[in-house]
């Protein structure tokens, strides 16, 4: 019997209908299985709710049986670049400081892969033994030029702990990969506070990038911070890189005067201004801003070769009183104040009204024109109303914190530049202008210059630092910053 030729249709159809179902399933049992993978991995990043006696799948060895988290490797540090070990990517901790303005965790300051960078969690261990891993979050500060490697803020997250951000302070921390949550740590962090201490309103610390290529610009080096001494700075915050025999003995002895923190720093193992932008600047400067909250009521940040100086008040910390004062509600008064750039050419010839051989009573013909708000730029700023600092002005504050420009009848940024910003001379032609501000200070500072050059010619038995006025013009020719 034949069949029609419609049956032979449809049995064809019933066969292509079979082989389309059987496909469709097979990528279903596949699409599940990679999901239950993918979902096994990803469940490493999660925070352990519990403690030693936890039975979250964090504390378990591959077996099931229940397994300590590993002991630190070593005692915490602080201020010390230590490796993340089993990263894809390169990838160290700095400091870490209890953070509860902007999110309840603890803020690390880190450095690491600009984008995609590794998933890692943090295990925290409390004064009483008690251990928590908490989830992270890496977050790249802003300012990275868009580099293959940058600073970043890695967020160790409280949530879900039933920890406060004061609980964790003297607490001991460590950042490990996702992909191996239980192998010992290679970095060990103590968690420092970063509640403000009473009667600091007032006071002004400096902040400045690291010191690097073996800087020696000693007879300036006194100049300056001498100078920022009269300003009313009664703290230096300072990143050692590489530092001459002359200055490392200069700093040891403001160190043992209490004004200097002077904190080691380098590069290694990034490649400077190849991996990573300025000797990892950004990272110092959000150090500096959480390392000086407990005890800073204005934080200046300012280069080694510049100086924020006042028109009418004899300091900045009446300049910036001033300035916040008179702001009436309801206005709220601003808490970072920027001081606009003038470069001062070293170029340029010496003042020949000087009253002393002082770098700045010799150098005051500067362009005539500062530069705009955040174009060089340096400023103040209230630690306390600040999250993330760059080189030029505040990239994040708190809510309802403002930043605002001073006027340049009432400050300017002295930027004692060695050579035109973009090469060559052509910045020499542009019209200058006299300002003969800085010698308002310049009796005070003859004195005190005077005197600690002697003083650290005394205990810095290498070189002569007796201090008159034909040695230190020599030296200030031959040594600028």
């Amino acid at each position: 019997m034949r069949w029609p030729p419609r049956s032979g249709v449809l049995r064809a159809k019933q066969r292509a209908n079979l082989s389309f179902f059987i496909f469709i399933i097979f990528f279903v049992v596949f699409g599940m299985i990679m999901f239950t993978e993918l979902l096994r991995v990803d469940l490493r990043g999660l925070p352990m709710k519990s403690h030693y006696d936890s039975q979250s799948w964090d504390t378990r060895t591959e077996s099931g049986v229940e397994a300590e988290p590993p002991p630190p490797a070593h005692a915490p540090q602080d201020a010390v670049w230590q490796p993340v070990a089993g990263t894809r990517f390169k990838f160290l901790v700095y400091s870490a400081f209890a953070e509860k303005r902007t999110v309840a965790a603890i803020r690390i300051i880190a450095t690491t892969k600009t984008r995609v960078a590794d998933r890692v969690v943090c295990r925290l261990w409390m004064p009483n033994n008690t251990t928590y891993t908490l989830k992270a979050k890496v977050k790249a500060i802003r300012e990275n030029w868009s580099m293959k490697y940058s600073a970043t803020f890695v967020l160790c997250l409280l949530r879900d702990s039933g920890l406060r951000p004061d609980d964790t302070v003297g607490a001991s921390v460590a950042v490990v990969t996702a992909a191996m949550p239980n192998q010992p740590p290679t970095n060990l962090l103590v968690v420092r506070s970063t509640d403000p201490k009473p009667g600091i309103e007032g006071t002004l610390h400096v902040c400045v990038k690291p010191l690097h290529y073996s800087y020696s610009s000693h007879d300036w080096f006194i100049e300056w911070f001498e100078l920022n001494r009269l300003l009313g700075v009664s703290h230096f915050y300072l990143y050692n890189d590489s530092l001459s025999a002359s200055v490392s003995c200069l700093l040891r002895d403001y160190r043992r005067d209490g004004l200097v923190t002077l904190l080691p720093w380098t590069t290694r193992p990034f490649n400077n201004q190849v991996d990573i932008r300025t000797e990892n600047q950004f990272a110092a400067f959000n150090d500096c801003l959480y390392r000086s909250m407990p005890a800073a009521g204005w934080l200046l940040l300012i280069d080694i070769d510049e100086l924020a100086l006042p028109r009418r008040e004899r300091t900045l910390g009446a300049l910036l009183a001033a300035v916040r004062a008179s702001y009436r509600a309801p206005a709220k008064p601003p808490s970072a104040l920027l001081f606009r750039n003038a470069f001062f050419y070293r170029m340029w010839e010496d003042d020949k009204d000087a009253p002393y051989p002082l770098h700045t009573s010799l150098k005051t013909r500067r362009r005539a024109q500062p530069q705009g708000l955040k174009n060089r730029s340096k400023y103040a700023v209230r630690p306390q109303d600040a999250v993330e600092l760059g080189n030029h002005f505040i990239w994040e504050m708190m809510p309802g914190a403002i930043a605002t420009g001073i006027p340049t009848e009432r400050a300017l940024l002295h930027h004692y530049r060695k050579a035109c910003e973009f090469g060559g001379s052509s910045c020499l032609t542009n019209p200058s202008t006299v300002d003969r501000t800085a010698h308002r200070w310049a009796d005070e500072l003859h004195t005190r210059v005077t005197a600690m050059t002697k003083r650290h010619a005394f205990k810095c038995s290498h070189t002569d630092r007796t201090y008159n006025q034909s040695s230190y013009k020599t030296r200030l020719d031959q040594n600028r910053p």
